[in-house]
């Protein structure tokens, strides 16, 4: 799928500041309760529509094959400015710590207003760099297994991966405060452990400090957008609801993935 690097992230609500608070799902915003110093995440019955992922067309002019996005991607995160990084920051890291900078889009490149297709055998890979904090953006060549061009942005914040968000999860189940409400609602849906990401659904949203101007608690995500934060829809798979889920409410919850830590605004 393609994502747009926008400052919006990726569900955006425009209006004004009360609007913009608004998540397009019903998911309950005064369900955050605090208790004995926990704050609980209510689970709620209301889910949001799915998205049907575009269908794979393996035209060698039309998007990118499975195949061709994971070799496009390993010779992106495999190139050798990713082991020098950006000046001062050293090797290129991904959400988890680890080395190489997280994935988050390939495709077919742009193509030029004097060619009728995009470059033949090149794609354009976007990934995100948590040395740095910034967005870099290659081209690659998949013949020849070469980085063509290489670019990197600081402050812009496309949606994030489902690698993101999972690593978002974990953070949110070591914090000390909000693990414990996380892992009761699943278990009083289910009647069974939360121990990974894996058993959620889960969508997120690129999150701006912008959008905290003025609410309780915009303190501590005041580095959302030159670190790399997200918000959450948790959906209990498998529970009764529409859609066949229930939501863990998270509305009020910014992971800053780039600081690993999280904090619960507007309360």
């Amino acid at each position: 799928m393609r994502s747009n690097a926008t400052n919006n992230g990726a569900a955006d609500a425009k209006g004004g500041r009360t609007r913009r608070w608004r998540i397009p799902v019903a998911l309950g915003l005064s369900a955050l309760l605090a208790a004995a110093g926990t704050v609980v995440l209510k689970a709620t019955g209301s889910a949001a529509p799915g998205t049907t992922p575009a269908a794979v067309i393996t035209s060698h002019n039309g998007p990118l094959t499975s195949e061709e996005s994971r070799k496009a991607t390993r010779i992106a995160i495999d190139h050798p400015t990713s082991r020098r990084g950006a000046a001062g920051t050293g090797r290129e890291r991904n959400a988890a710590g680890a080395a190489g900078a997280e994935p988050l889009d390939t495709h077919r490149p742009p193509r030029s207003p004097s060619k009728s297709a995009a470059p033949d055998g090149e794609a354009e890979v976007q990934l995100y760099d948590y040395a740095s904090d910034s967005l870099i953006t290659r081209r690659v060549d998949l013949r020849s297994g070469k980085v063509l061009a290489s670019g990197r942005r600081h402050g812009v914040q496309p949606p994030p991966s489902l690698a993101e968000a999972r690593q978002a999860v974990r953070i949110l189940l070591a914090d000390r405060r909000l693990g414990p409400g996380m892992r009761a609602s699943y278990a009083s849906a289910t009647h069974r452990k939360l121990t990974s990401p894996a058993q959620l659904r889960l969508q997120g949203m690129a999150f701006l400090a912008s959008r905290a101007e003025g609410v309780k608690g915009a303190r501590q995500v005041s580095r959302c957008g030159a670190h790399r934060c997200v918000q959450l829809f948790v959906r209990i798979p498998g529970t009764q609801g529409r859609d066949g889920g229930r939501w863990i409410d998270t509305s009020r919850i910014v992971i800053d993935l780039s600081a690993r830590r999280a904090a619960v605004i507007g309360l």
